[in-house]
């Protein structure tokens, strides 16, 4: 495999549960959906039970802790009422939709932003203390000291703060879509699931200096196993203790496995060897 960061691995992965040699790929979509969702459950079960992981959790936790209650905290001080004070007046074009919806109306927009939002903020408050658990992650995994690479977190914080500018400009349209009967919830927590896979897939990728366009392109290839995992970490932050003490150290495991995971065969490099190969003579 030519991606960036295989080099490191030659393609073998000697996880914990891996008795033998496996080559990162892709498979059919339903069973990649399932492998990212699952790798959250396995997150959290290596975070109570490996050793390699439990003496690094004091920082990781009790950042995740202040974070997390700044982020729940600010949100309902400051958009709860503004959300009430919305669905308590007419609206010249949706008014009967905002009659339906009647109270719950403030807090599904408070789900809603909680969905888009949550994710960079807490990585953006709390995305730098989960390294080390990133890099035990890849030492175990790739089976060699040198495999984990640079935190980079200058360049981190850039990329958290464009990921979050992304989210804040997509909030709008997501308030506007869950108003949308029967299908706007389903595609509000659709999109934030693929949120969430873009916030969190990032540390594995930005420490092999991996540039945007190939980012998406790496999440895009593997959209199906990023989206479940990204889905299974939403559905955690409504999870007590998980979200409040572990949602940020779950989510760097469970998205560096996902990644050390993904297909990242260059397509692009082996078009041309492939057409030689098939030429006559």
């Amino acid at each position: 495999m030519a991606a960036a960061g295989c080099t490191r691995c030659h393609g073998i992965l000697l996880g914990p549960d891996r008795p033998y040699a496996e080559r990162p790929s892709r498979g059919f979509w339903l069973a990649d959906l399932w492998r990212g969702l699952r790798e959250v459950y396995r997150a959290v079960f290596a975070l109570l039970h490996e050793r390699e992981f439990i003496g690094l959790l004091r920082l990781p936790v009790a950042v995740n802790l202040l974070a997390f209650v700044l982020v729940l905290g600010c949100g309902w001080w400051l958009l709860a009422p503004a959300f009430t004070n919305a669905f308590a007046h007419a609206w010249p074009l949706l008014d009967g939709r905002r009659t339906a919806l009647g109270s719950t109306g403030p807090a599904l927009w408070l789900a809603t932003s909680g969905l888009l939002l949550g994710p960079p903020l807490l990585d953006v408050l709390a995305g730098a203390p989960q390294e080390p658990l990133r890099q035990a992650l890849e030492r175990r995994w790739l089976g060699s000291p040198e495999a984990a690479g640079a935190s980079g977190e200058l360049l981190r914080l850039r990329d958290r703060v464009r990921v979050l500018l992304v989210a804040l400009v997509l909030w709008p349209f997501a308030l506007g879509l869950v108003l949308v009967p029967w299908c706007g919830l389903p595609l509000v927590l659709l999109l934030g699931g693929a949120m969430a896979a873009v916030v969190w897939f990032e540390p594995p990728m930005a420490a092999r200096g991996i540039d945007l366009r190939r980012r998406l392109d790496l999440l895009w290839r593997n959209r199906w196993r990023a989206l479940g995992t990204g889905l299974a970490l939403q559905l955690a932050t409504a999870v007590p203790f998980v979200n409040l003490l572990g949602l940020a150290p779950v989510a760097m495991l469970a998205a560096t496995a996902g990644y050390l995971q993904f297909d990242k065969a260059d397509r692009a490099a082996s078009a041309p060897r492939a057409a030689a190969t098939s030429a006559p003579g």
